[in-house]
């Protein structure tokens, strides 16, 4: 069972159907490890339900209503249709692989654009901008060490196999780590096997090291 979770904000934007499509992802992919978040989303579906019954009160207020409005009941990982067999969903939970899938319209692992990302590391972007990758899925072999990093805003990680640890804690898999923007840190990959993540934040990170920028820079960061 996972010992870090998305916060209890998140699991009701995803509730409601406020997330964007690579939170909303990543959440349904927790969910498939996590019964307590499970059991969370469910009592928020349930208050969006009963609101859902009231909308037409007439104490509503114009906010309450405008909340109603846009809540989306019923979510749950079964919102991701299956995706193409591949050894993507051996990794990956069906919501995330159908996630990659559609953006990548690669069902194997092997078939990603992995591109080195450090010693013992590879990154497959899945969306970017013009100042780089924004979502993305990590490789890293056991004892990898991740740049030293800061983050441009805050940062979430959906361990799909194997596990890492830094200052703030180990995470398995299952497990996700919310980083918040002002944390700089430097992950160090356990003797787990491989771990696969799952990461998505609204600006790219920063390296600390100037070696890390300048390989950040000739990869698109």
């Amino acid at each position: 069972m996972a010992q870090y979770h998305p916060s209890e904000d998140l699991l009701a934007g995803y509730a409601s159907g406020a997330v964007d499509e690579q939170t909303e992802a990543l959440i349904a992919a927790h969910l498939t490890f996590c019964p307590a978040c499970r059991r969370m989303v469910t009592e928020h579906e349930a208050i969006a339900g009963a609101l859902l019954e009231r909308e037409s009160a007439p104490s509503a207020s114009v906010a309450g209503v405008a909340a109603i409005l846009n809540a989306s009941p019923s979510r749950a990982p079964s919102t991701f249709n299956e995706p193409p067999l591949g050894t993507l969903s051996k990794i990956a939970p069906q919501p995330l692989a159908r996630y990659v899938y559609e953006k990548t319209g690669e069902a194997d692992t092997e078939g990603l654009n992995w591109t080195f990302y450090g010693p013992g590391i590879k990154r497959a972007i899945l969306v970017g901008d013009e100042k780089g990758a924004l979502v993305r899925l990590i490789k890293a072999e056991p004892g990898a060490v991740f740049p030293d990093h800061g983050h441009g805003s805050d940062e979430l990680t959906l361990v799909l196999t194997g596990a890492y640890r830094d200052q703030t804690g180990r995470y398995a898999t299952g497990d996700v780590q919310c980083a918040p923007a002002e944390l700089s840190h430097q992950p160090i990959v356990e003797d787990d096997g491989v771990c696969f993540a799952f990461v998505v934040s609204e600006k790219p990170a920063n390296p600390k090291n100037i070696t890390a920028k300048i390989v950040q820079r000739l990869i698109g960061r």
